[in-house]
């Protein structure tokens, strides 16, 4: 059944946040903010469904921009980070169609709560970053597909190539970090014991990709 984000999607729109995103980028490409999308709408459904008041409009502009311009040197252009950048570009374009100024705030908190080491208060926070990090608990060959792509992404990005057991150490690393935060927005994110889906999921990936670079 589809949810709130799926009621909202605009072509146009997507269409024109598209050209923000480059092809030549294997992970942060506009595939895996329309990924987030999808991700989103069963999140946000969920917390409809449990009375979790949730603004679908904040969680669906902040996660369709929320990566625009990763190829960009945003540092030359003056922001501290990437997800600055973004939250920028997502700001100005947004302010052009006519969206509300307090909306507008509320995507750019959002946008900056994706960067690793953000704070994630608010239900939309949360949602956000719940959908952007949703790849992690996928079925394990999109997982394993994903930590490929972003291996030659930063391979891309760096000028400089790992071996996989190295980059499997460096992804395990960042995942953990991620392991040891808590999004919890909705009962259906605990399983019957109080333990995390997510996290299970997560660990499960993360294990097996482990064992499979040790080979």
């Amino acid at each position: 059944m589809p949810g709130p984000i799926a009621a909202l999607r605009d072509p146009d729109l997507e269409a024109e946040v598209a050209g923000l995103y480059s092809s030549e980028l294997a992970y942060h490409n506009f595939r895996h903010a329309l990924d987030t999308l999808d991700a989103a709408d069963e999140i946000t459904r969920k917390c409809v469904d449990e009375g979790i008041r949730v603004d679908a409009q904040v969680v669906y502009y902040a996660l369709l921009f929320h990566d625009a311009g990763f190829l960009d040197d945003h540092e030359a252009l003056g922001f501290a980070t990437k997800e600055a950048y973004a939250a920028d570009l997502a700001a100005r374009n947004l302010a052009r169609r006519g969206v509300a100024r307090s909306t507008i705030d509320k995507v750019v908190a959002a946008i900056l709560s994706t960067h690793k080491d953000a704070s994630f208060v608010t239900t939309e926070q949360k949602a956000v970053r719940a959908a952007d990090l949703s790849g992690l608990a996928a079925d394990y060959e999109r997982f394993a597909r994903n930590s490929a792509n972003l291996k030659a992404e930063y391979e891309m990005l760096n000028g400089k190539r790992l071996d996989w057991s190295q980059w499997v150490a460096n992804v395990s690393a960042t995942i953990r970090f991620y392991l040891s935060q808590e999004i919890r927005l909705t009962t259906y994110f605990s399983d019957g014991n109080g333990h995390s889906r997510f996290h299970n999921a997560v660990r499960a990936n993360l294990d097996r990709l482990i064992a499979e670079a040790r080979t």
